[in-house]
């Protein structure tokens, strides 16, 4: 590519990314295990994969609809997470379709740009004439349907397609079909079909066998995990927290390059819209669990599990160079490495973490290929560049300012956007007087909170009321433990209680009485900024209890309030 035709790529991109603050994202997955062909047997894992592409978008801030019909063991394992799904039927499908354009239309009338990712995993198929098709439960999505009844109506401004055909199962199942259907896959897909619909691109994945795979260890398509493991942030080479096709289709590029099996192998078929290649299929990432893995790191090999040992991505990176990994809320996690593991809290992801010794073993045929070869070729700056100048690729354009820069031990990223990683707040409030005296009260608050969604601390604080109670002034002091949780999202909720101590003191003019023995609790629930937005602050509304001593008695009192705060 000439120098000038580089420069007018880049002054398009500019331009196309001048509104890309404005862009709503939303994705319509569909996940089906079964088939319509006598003989062919069902899936085990797309309606997995269909769950993990929803949670990984939602992760990543993007509206999803799930049409699926989960199996037995999936819904044990699946169903209590996120919202119902939708049954993956022509009529569902239609409805989805119907209710994503109604929301799409209404962000684009008030200026907003759209972006709906349309995601298939399961069955492909073709029939007697040859014609490819997608199954669904009870029906065909074959290519004029799948623009003209999906891509067309969906009102978006940009629309991709990541399309993970499937044909049987077993250990290692495979994904795909004959070769009349992948040439029909690829026109249906492809860049020439693709030239009368340029906001549309495709990603797609086939192997020399004209199959792609599933894979029992991991629960998922290969195809899918891969590409679910980059736009997790694995693929995100210039760190901008944007995830463009160039970068997902030479990350997916590398993770598969190792695999030896011819039965094994696959090939990623990637076409970017035509009227912006640099188009971003997700970013950036809202707040939320991120695992920052520095350029120091004594390993490269990483795979990410949960509890119930569901693989949520996986990464080799080059040497050298850091990444920055969005993972789905988890109460812990599992790091293991080549050599090791690690059980690792979500509160604890910003830390250090020592691997213990870990036992790997592999097993027979295409199974062992896998084992030994999917992420095995380190993925980076370098790699990226060697990829695209082989695919004679378009500029990789960042779309804003590199968001992923290591952080000093000492200043550690907070799920509450501290300003300097303490965890200290400091706040004014506003509340009823105490000792049931009318008027309010008004004073300072001081506050210590670990971090993590769960977390724990400690508060102290100061009001002051005067003439509320015989024309005295009181003075309430607390001081107290408290215990919270609080969510991921950039203005994200929180509650949290705790039992106080409460001495109160009260002065008139000849006289000084108190009582230094009240005690009480304190309930808050409110909204925090992070530091993305509205950094480091706190509202809450609060409610305390305070039994203080008075004329001999200690009566209740209920104080209601307000606090704002800011943590460093």
């Amino acid at each position: 590519m000439s120098q000038r035709a580089a420069a007018l790529a880049l002054l398009c991109a500019l331009e196309a990314r001048a509104g890309e603050q404005a862009i709503v994202r939303r994705a319509l997955i569909v996940a089906f295990n079964g088939s319509d062909r006598p003989g062919t047997p069902a899936l085990r894992f797309a309606d997995d994969d269909g769950y993990r592409w929803r949670e990984t978008l939602e992760r990543l801030g993007v509206e999803t609809v799930l049409l699926a019909a989960p199996d037995a063991d999936t819904l044990r394992l699946e169903g209590t997470r996120g919202e119902p799904v939708r049954v993956p039927s022509w009529q569902g499908l239609e409805a989805a379709v119907t209710s994503v354009a109604k929301k799409n239309r209404a962000d684009r009338e008030r200026g907003a740009s759209v972006d709906v990712l349309v995601i298939y995993v399961g069955h492909g198929q073709t029939d007697e004439t040859g014609r490819a098709y997608l199954t669904l439960l009870d029906g065909q999505l074959d290519q004029r349907a799948l623009y003209e009844s999906v891509v067309d109506r969906l009102e978006a401004d940009f629309v991709h397609l990541l399309v993970d055909a499937c044909h049987a199962g077993g250990v290692v199942g495979t994904r795909g079909a004959d070769a009349a259907l992948l040439e029909e896959l690829k026109t249906a897909l492809g860049r020439e079909q693709l030239k009368a619909r340029p906001k549309v691109g495709a990603l797609f994945a086939e192997s020399e066998e004209g199959e792609t795979h599933e894979w029992s260890r991991i629960r998922a398509g290969i195809f899918s995990h891969a590409a679910r493991s980059g736009l997790l942030g694995a693929a995100d080479v210039n760190r901008d927290g944007f995830i463009a096709y160039s970068e997902l289709d030479a990350f997916v590029a590398a993770s598969i390059r190792g695999v030896k099996s011819v039965r094994a192998r696959l090939r990623l078929k990637t076409s970017a819209p035509l009227l912006d290649s640099n188009r971003a299929l997700t970013g950036p990432a809202p707040v939320g669990p991120t695992l920052r893995v520095p350029s120091s790191a004594g390993w490269s090999r990483l795979s990410v599990e949960d509890g119930d040992g569901v693989r949520l991505l996986d990464v080799n990176r080059q040497e050298g160079e850091r990444v920055v990994l969005s993972l789905p809320p988890r109460v812990a996690y599992w790091l293991r490495t080549p050599t090791g593991e690690a059980r690792v809290g979500a509160a604890e992801l910003s830390g250090t973490f020592a691997l213990a010794a870990a036992e790997i073993g592999t097993r027979g045929g295409v199974e062992e290929s896998y084992s030994r070869g999917l992420f095995a070729m380190p993925f980076g700056q370098a790699f990226f560049e060697g990829y695209q100048a082989s695919q004679d690729a378009a500029p990789l354009v960042a779309q804003g300012v590199a968001v992923h820069e290591e952080l000093p031990a000492s200043a550690p990223t907070r799920s509450d956007g501290a300003w300097f990683g303490l965890g200290l707040g400091v706040g004014v409030q506003v509340m009823g007087a105490p000792l049931n005296a009318n008027g309010v009260s008004a004073g300072v608050s001081f506050a210590w909170r670990t971090d993590g969604p769960w977390y724990l601390g400690g508060r102290t604080g100061w009001t002051f009321a005067s003439g509320t109670l015989d024309g005295a002034s009181i003075h309430r002091l607390t001081a107290g433990a408290l215990v919270g949780w609080r969510g991921w999202s950039s203005i994200a909720p929180f509650v949290e209680l705790g039992p106080q101590w409460v001495p109160t003191l009260v002065f008139r003019v000849a006289q000084t009485q108190g009582d230094l023995t009240g005690f009480g609790g304190r309930l808050a629930l409110g909204a925090q900024g992070s530091a993305a937005f509205l950094r480091g602050l706190r509202l809450a509304l609060t409610l305390e209890l305070d039994a203080v001593r008075r004329d001999g008695a200690r009566p209740l009192a209920t104080l209601a309030g307000v606090e704002l705060s800011v943590t460093f």
